[in-house]
């Protein structure tokens, strides 16, 4: 069953895409939160065999990421709708960081502050080009960026502590991630990006699914 998902979860995905692509807003209502949701029904039964704290913080991350989504299908009404996105991604990024550092066992290594180092210039550089456009929210986008690259520095401190095809799946979900609200930000805040519906649903919903893939990983 588990392998049978993916089936179904990369139709509802292409479906998003397709009523993106169309600019259907009244069906992406649906078809967007529906990836998320499906990915979210599936880890809450399968995910039952992993340690109860992995299992509830990863439910907490996926629902907060439902929560997100939902949201920024409406922050073109009002900068609210896109605050509390940001909010709801930042928490699913928080609770996944969780995760992986109780997998990781915490345990830090010369290699972990070469890849944070990395990710902060990355980070860094990202903020310095689109800052002049980001307004009254250049400090919520300067949380949010510390945000995700601390999730994707956890991610990697799941090395050699898990199973190695699990964390290859959720290191690069997390890079994923991290370059879906990369072009998110950019095409939002400096240039539009031509399909950049595509891109960023392509890379974000590839990323929930190798993360949450990853977690089942060694645990099937």
């Amino acid at each position: 069953m588990k392998n049978a998902f993916i089936g179904v979860f990369i139709l509802l995905v292409l479906l998003d895409l397709v009523t993106g692509y169309l600019h259907y807003q009244v069906l992406r209502q649906f078809t967007k939160p529906l990836i998320l949701l499906s990915l979210l029904l599936f880890f809450g039964v399968y995910g039952r065999q992993l340690a109860k704290k992995i299992y509830r913080y990863s439910l907490l991350a996926l629902f907060f990421s439902l929560l997100g989504d939902i949201f920024l299908l409406y922050d073109h009404l009002s900068p609210l709708y896109f605050m509390c996105g940001l909010i709801a991604f930042l928490l699913a990024h928080i609770t996944y960081s969780l995760v992986f550092l109780i997998q990781g066992k915490t345990i830090f290594k010369k290699e972990m502050g070469v890849v944070a180092s990395l990710l902060l210039v990355y980070g860094t550089t990202l903020f310095i080009i689109l800052q002049d456009n980001l307004g009254a929210l250049k400090i919520p986008v300067i949380i949010y960026i510390l945000g995700i690259l601390a999730m994707a520095v956890s991610a990697y401190s799941r090395k050699d502590q898990v199973n190695h095809i699990s964390f290859q799946l959720v290191f690069i979900g997390a890079m994923f991630f991290v370059l879906s609200d990369s072009i998110l930000a950019i095409n939002k805040f400096l240039v539009i990006i031509p399909g950049s519906h595509i891109l960023v649903m392509g890379t974000y919903a590839a990323a929930q699914y190798l993360i949450v893939r990853g977690l089942f990983v060694g645990n099937d």
